[in-house]
């Protein structure tokens, strides 16, 4: 078949058409490629963008929460002895001291335990479960378990909780007294607006004075008025309506939050 010079030409423009093709194709594949993988960049970056925008706009927000946990963190922490006077035996003993003047009994002794860093207890009925074998056998639809178990949730809950620790020191303190003074100074004791526990109570003589005069078959007036009277009972002795009473009591402390910088 002889080829005619018009089939020459002709399939010599079809040929620099293909190579034309070839060659676009080939140097557009790659930039195509990169024009995919930089929007997949651009939508990773927007999305980023968004999140920080989001977070930024979230920092009002959050500082007030700050500042709102801040102040009645430190309202609440306000029941605690301040711990800078409760390192302080001196302030501890004017402190309570307080009270002994106030009630007029008069204080024969004090001890303060070194500050310490000590567990809080948590007060809880112990969960105990001594029908369980029988409830379990009667249990055919789970509601007696149940049944248990939300009547038992806050022991159970508390039993299992770890013991936060807290600074606190002991005060031991001896007093002498009539009734009267005696009770108000325990009422007192009571009425502590600060954070305490009152571990323990003795008071030597219950009758204050009354069982004695008995056996020494004398006359104690009565003192509605919690003054202090005395009866001779014999040579060189004497009773009075007074008696002394020992306390434990523990009292606590807690740093107070230092305020966040939040800006």
């Amino acid at each position: 078949m002889k080829i005619t010079y018009r089939d020459k030409i002709i399939a010599g423009i079809l040929l620099a058409i293909t190579i034309l093709l070839i060659g676009g194709f080939a140097l557009c594949k790659p930039t195509y490629q990169k024009i995919k993988t930089d929007k997949e960049s651009l939508e990773k970056v927007e999305q980023q963008k968004k999140e920080i925008e989001s977070k930024i706009a979230a920092i009002p927000g959050i500082q007030k929460d700050i500042k709102e946990t801040y102040t009645n963190t430190n309202e609440e922490a306000k029941v605690f002895v301040p711990l800078d006077r409760l390192m302080s035996p001196t302030y501890v003993d004017e402190y309570m001291q307080g009270f002994a003047d106030e009630a007029k009994v008069k204080v024969t002794n004090v001890t303060l335990e070194e500050t310490s860093l000590a567990p809080l207890d948590y007060y809880y009925d112990e969960v105990k479960d001594p029908l369980g074998d029988l409830r379990r056998s009667a249990d055919v639809n789970g509601s007696l378990q149940k049944a248990f178990d939300s009547a038992n949730a806050e022991g159970a809950s508390l039993s299992q909780r770890a013991k936060e620790s807290i600074v606190q020191t002991k005060y031991g303190v001896e007093v002498t007294g009539t009734r009267k003074h005696i009770f108000d100074y325990l009422q007192k004791i009571k009425e502590f607006e600060k954070a305490e526990n009152v571990v323990s109570v003795d008071i030597s003589d219950y009758s204050f004075g009354k069982d004695a005069a008995d056996q020494a078959k004398v006359s104690l007036p009565d003192s509605p008025d919690g003054e202090e009277v005395k009866v001779a009972a014999g040579e060189g002795t004497e009773i009075s309506n007074t008696s002394k009473a020992t306390l434990v009591i523990t009292l606590y402390s807690v740093y107070n939050m230092e305020e966040p910088n939040v800006d």
